[in-house]
């Protein structure tokens, strides 16, 4: 009787965690990119206000038309296009940004993705390392407190 009680309570588990929103699914996806957040301490942001206006502005000037005024991507971001490129991914934690580097990242914009299959044009003759780096700010504040936990353990955290 035991082990069928036990039986009911695990399925009724598993059904209930079917139902995520888009937070959940984040965290799901941080957990499976190698860090259990129940270890761990959710990370405290603590992004200079300036920093973050700035790169607000300037991802509204120059990202904003590619990826989206809420950092949300292009529709079907993960399919090629017809001329075999990939568009806009999302900046906002529901695609694979947060699993690279703040050096990765800036090389990225800095250098563009032509060479990686996108689109996305270099901007190292428009946008200089600080407005790179407060744009990644205001990208980085789009994310869950759990994406950001676990890129922060990732790529910053002492071990």
């Amino acid at each position: 009787m035991k082990n069928h009680i036990k039986g009911i309570l695990v399925l009724s588990l598993l059904l209930l965690s079917g139902c995520s929103d888009d937070l959940n699914e984040q965290a799901a996806s941080a957990n499976e990119y190698g860090n259990s957040l129940e270890k761990k301490q959710i990370v405290k942001r603590q992004f200079d206000p300036i920093q973050y206006s700035n790169g607000q502005k300037l991802y509204a000037q120059n990202c904003a038309v590619c990826h989206g005024k809420h950092a949300e991507g292009a529709d079907n971001w993960q399919r090629r296009t017809e001329d075999g490129k990939f568009p806009p991914p999302p900046l906002n934690g529901t695609a694979h940004t947060w699993h690279h580097s703040t050096e990765v990242l800036t090389d990225v914009i800095k250098n563009g993705t032509g060479n990686m299959g996108g689109n996305m044009p270099a901007w190292k003759n428009k946008l200089n390392d600080k407005d790179i780096a407060n744009i990644l700010v205001f990208i980085q504040a789009q994310w869950s407190d759990e994406i950001y936990t676990v890129w922060y353990n990732n790529f910053h955290a002492t071990n």
